[in-house]
């Protein structure tokens, strides 16, 4: 048992390191890196003959599925993150892709939203192109700050949790504020019709409305084969996608580390 656990540690830190390198460098999480890291997690699992195990990879596979289908996350960090739950799905007693996670999101949220809140307001901020998400994130710190009293409140969150969530959440709110504005200063393109990939995000709040209606996307965020196909019998000649999105792989690797020298980790933060 031992042996095993060991190896699904050795894996899942070779595997994370070599797609955290991939993706800081090329913007990409290679597909041998990940399928290779699912197939040896399915293979221990089915050694062990936990099929508990394999369910939990599986429905951490359809969660990023729907995130990713929405746009909101890139294929490579769908499969990086099922690969982890295959591979290591609990340790110290806890759900590890969720502490793992937990730690990953925070500190992702805290450098990209400083760092791009930062360089965008170099550039000079568009308030008129943000009212609608400035609007937005006011809602939102309303909820969530009410939400997280209350909480406190019946002990569910710990108070010194909130002090330390407060950093990067209102870090988080600035960034919704102006994420427009960044979207478009920094990582918008206008792509050829010909040249655009398959899973190609969709830039919906450039995507002309006329367009946007037709291919009646409703809460899909990415261009699939379908889409593609409309767009040609339209006679549309190019459309704005999202491109150079910032690596997410780095962060996962330092929430594996994390995770794995504190297994209690979320419950640091929640009762």
């Amino acid at each position: 048992m031992e042996l095993i656990l060991l190896a699904r540690i050795a894996a899942l830190l070779a595997g994370c390191a070599a797609a955290a390198y991939t993706d800081a460098k090329t913007g990409l999480i290679l597909d041998k890196i990940t399928y290779g890291m699912i197939a040896v997690g399915i293979a221990l699992n089915v050694i062990e003959m936990n099929w508990l195990f394999l369910a939990l990879g599986a429905a951490v596979f359809a969660i990023g599925y729907a995130v990713y289908y929405a746009g909101k996350i890139g294929g490579g960090d769908v499969k990086l993150c099922t690969a982890i739950a295959f591979l290591l799905p609990l340790y110290g007693g806890q759900i590890f892709i969720a502490n793992a996670l937990f730690f990953a999101a925070l500190t992702a949220v805290t450098f990209y939203s400083v760092f791009f809140v930062t360089k965008y307001a170099r550039l000079g901020i568009n308030l008129k192109e943000n009212s609608g998400n400035a609007k937005k994130a006011g809602a939102f710190a309303i909820v969530i700050t009410a939400y997280l009293i209350a909480m406190v409140n019946i002990g569910t969150v710990k108070p010194l949790a909130l002090l330390l969530l407060a950093v990067p959440l209102l870090l988080a709110i600035a960034f919704m504020a102006f994420e427009k504005g960044i979207r478009r200063s920094f990582f918008l393109r206008r792509v050829a019709l010909k040249k655009l990939g398959e899973d190609e995000v969709i830039a919906a709040e450039f995507l002309d409305q006329k367009i946007k209606k037709k291919l009646k996307l409703g809460v899909k965020g990415v261009f699939g084969e379908k889409e593609i196909a409309a767009l040609r019998k339209m006679g549309v000649r190019t459309v704005p996608v999202y491109r150079g999105m910032p690596p997410f792989a780095p962060f996962i690797l330092l929430g594996c580390i994390v995770a794995l020298a504190q297994p209690d980790l979320v419950k640091l933060f929640f009762i």
